[in-house]
């Protein structure tokens, strides 16, 4: 028994991602964990720069260059943060539920090794997902300050990043087989309200 582990196990470190993905995607929560930082980096993504747009309209500084610039910026240091919360976050619960499973099951030390492999794949992959997901999230609203006047791409660029919201608002309501539509309008308003709060909290009514 302990040889066929062995050779599993030795074949699996020989694969690509993509079908480690399946193998331990089946042994660990990797789709759920890896959806659920998806969901969070792409909302924290959109959301912080739609409020970084926000904020430089109201403060009379919107200058097309520099709202490109600090929005490139922050998506750039918001994904890198992301990833590297979620990898420390990861790496201890991960080890966690690979312990408390090596000891529920008992098995061979072999088989206990196939455990940790497939948890510590699965905390890299999410936390590759959670430091992916925040920075195409981010440069979206960006978008219409390349071909627009700071003026029109503002108006463009709200209406986009709550649009985007209520796409992954869709996706998940699909997934949680929900209303898809209110999931989509639940995430969209969340948004909407998250911007409300800075207009009203912005220094710039000082």
């Amino acid at each position: 028994m302990w040889c066929i582990v062995e050779k599993l196990l030795s074949k699996i470190k020989e694969l690509g991602w993509f079908r480690k993905l399946r193998i331990y995607g089946g042994m660990t929560d990797l789709y759920s964990i890896s959806r659920r930082y998806f969901v969070i980096g792409f909302f924290d993504g959109v959301l912080t720069v739609m409020g970084m747009i926000l904020g430089a309209h109201l403060s009379g500084e919107a200058s097309r260059e520099l709202i490109i610039s600090a929005g490139i910026a922050t998506s750039l240091a918001l994904g890198i943060s992301s990833g590297w919360g979620a990898f420390e976050a990861e790496r201890v619960e991960q080890k966690i539920l690979a312990s408390e499973k090596r000891k529920a099951l008992l098995k061979a030390e072999n088989e206990q090794c196939l455990i940790d492999d497939a948890h510590e794949f699965t905390m890299k992959v999410g936390s590759f997902v959670h430091a992916v997901a925040p920075i195409p999230a981010g440069m979206i609203p960006l978008i219409p300050y390349v071909f627009f006047k700071e003026s029109t791409a503002f108006l463009i660029a709200i209406p986009l990043g709550l649009i985007m919201l209520f796409l992954v608002g869709l996706s998940m309501g699909r997934v949680a087989k929900e209303n898809v539509l209110k999931s989509g309008v639940r995430m969209a308003l969340a948004g909407l309200a998250t911007l409300v709060i800075v207009t009203v909290l912005s220094p710039s009514h000082l």
